[in-house]
């Protein structure tokens, strides 16, 4: 979110522009006269035809169905080839007085579910797959229909009217004027952008389509899913409605890819996007299977984004800190506000980059994100020091490996009392045989006497139980 706001803050950036030319309905009516009008209704068709929603008579809700109705939004945006397109969405936000984390929390892939996958998919070879579900929560139903559950959205202004010219017969017996305008109320059938429940909603769908024809969820991360198709593993890990599809038989992918379109593509919705090949771009990480066995993991456009973006001072660095890393000067300056606010954004953008491609900086980044509420000149040049050490090796990539064994392995380590505040620091590396998957790095919360922790893996693929032995020294 940080990468995106500061390319859009920038208005010679051209590949910004799309989201630049971003406006409400009324402003985009204004802006593209005609073309937005277009671009509104056909998008109001396209959920018209789906029976997203369906429109209900102000008396049968109750007072507090009306009162709990969202607002609905449409939002207009030129393309660079001159179109105007539209997407409807609802205000969910007044949804978070009722709705419990629970009930709208969305599990997502783990990174190091991805990482473990992917690397166990370039030892044995596997064809991988990744693809793209279209307009996947407008696939999903609302179940709550009952008196007194149902989700409302009131849709208001133009909007009304272009309903009514696209289906009278339908929605002009259900319009009524609030505050001399037309409203429309009508009850959500299909989870819409903007309503905080949708995500979840697909969530259990898809997870209900896919065990059907015989996958089983893995216990420890319930994005990971995995069946015995011709005597070999097929797994699929998924992010929303991005997949990542594995099997030694390419065969098993194609009919996989069958069964989604059949499943979620059609006319209306459009069709599944998919991607083979040695080289798999996925969430934001270049996944390269081109040497045999080997799981690259490239970040280097992540890299070069963050140098060009940067505005401190950006040397020669073969390391990415020194010895006084954890050590605060009480009397260094504060950083005026602009650059406080850019200190706050690179050490997020690190943050997304030390988890996945440059685990490498993660110790660096784990101080300065306590450093994020009142950063000090101190703090802005550890992190241009850090910044000048990913220049020098922003060609690198991580390359990993699985090894015979099928073994995981676990690395763990603490530094007693390194911090201002006597709280020690614990460092821990995990590897399935070369190069690191998943590492952490992290100030204790809680004052701990001196011990050394030793781990005895005994592991199998995928799975691993650990045997933690702690002994006071």
């Amino acid at each position: 979110m940080c990468h995106m706001n500061d390319k859009l803050s920038n208005p010679k950036n051209h590949k910004a522009q799309q989201f630049l030319q971003t406006y409400s309905l009324l402003s985009g009516l204004k802006k593209f006269g005609q073309k937005g009008k277009v671009a509104a209704i056909g998008e109001l068709k396209q959920l018209h035809d789906r029976v997203v929603f369906r429109p209900i008579r102000v008396s049968d809700l109750t007072p507090l169905e009306r009162k709990r109705a969202m607002e609905s939004l449409i939002f207009l945006s030129e393309k660079r080839d001159g179109t105007v397109k539209g997407r409807m969405c609802a205000n969910g936000s007044s949804q978070r007085s009722y709705i419990r984390r629970d009930e709208a929390a969305s599990p997502t892939a783990m990174t190091k579910s991805i990482l473990i996958t992917a690397t166990i998919d370039a030892k044995q070879k596997r064809d991988v797959m990744t693809s793209d579900i279209p307009n996947a929560f407008v696939q999903t139903d609302v179940d709550k229909h009952k008196i007194g559950e149902r989700i409302v959205m009131k849709i208001k202004g133009p909007m009304v009217d272009m309903l009514i010219e696209m289906a009278p017969e339908i929605y002009s017996d259900y319009v009524i004027e609030e505050n001399g305008r037309k409203v429309l109320y009508v009850m959500i059938l299909k989870a819409l952008y903007g309503m905080l429940q949708s995500s979840l909603l697909y969530y259990n769908k898809f997870r209900k389509d896919i065990e059907s024809i015989g996958f089983e969820v893995n216990p420890f991360d319930p994005c990971v899913a995995n069946r015995i198709v011709n005597g070999k593993q097929h797994t699929v890990v998924w992010h929303v409605d991005d997949l990542k599809s594995s099997h030694v038989d390419p065969k098993v992918n194609d009919e996989f890819l069958k069964w989604l379109e059949e499943k979620y593509a059609s006319d209306n919705v459009g069709k599944v996007k998919s991607v083979r090949g040695k080289r798999q771009y996925y969430l934001a990480m270049w996944l390269d299977f081109s040497e045999e066995g080997v799981l690259q993991i490239n970040m280097r456009p992540y890299v070069h984004s963050m140098i060009e973006d940067f505005s401190g001072t950006i040397g020669k660095s073969k390391q990415p800190w020194n010895e006084k890393l954890f050590r605060i000067d009480e009397k260094s300056n504060k950083l005026d506000e602009e650059r406080a606010k850019e200190f706050h954004t690179f050490v997020v953008k690190g943050m997304f980059l030390c988890k996945r491609g440059r685990q490498d900086i993660q110790t660096g980044i784990a101080f300065l994100a306590t450093r994020t509420n009142e950063p000090t000149e101190e703090d802005w040049n550890k992190l241009c020091k850090l910044m000048s050490y990913l220049k020098c090796t922003s060609e690198e990539v991580t390359r990993v490996e699985a090894d015979d064994e099928a073994r995981i392995y676990w690395w763990v380590d603490a530094s007693f009392s390194v911090h201002r505040d006597m709280k020690s620091h614990t460092g821990a590396v995990m590897s399935l045989g070369k190069g690191v998957i998943c590492s952490t790095s992290t100030k204790q919360k809680y004052f701990m006497s001196r011990c050394r922790v030793r781990l005895l893996a005994l592991s199998r693929p995928l799975v691993s139980n650990f045997i933690v032995l702690v002994l006071s020294r």
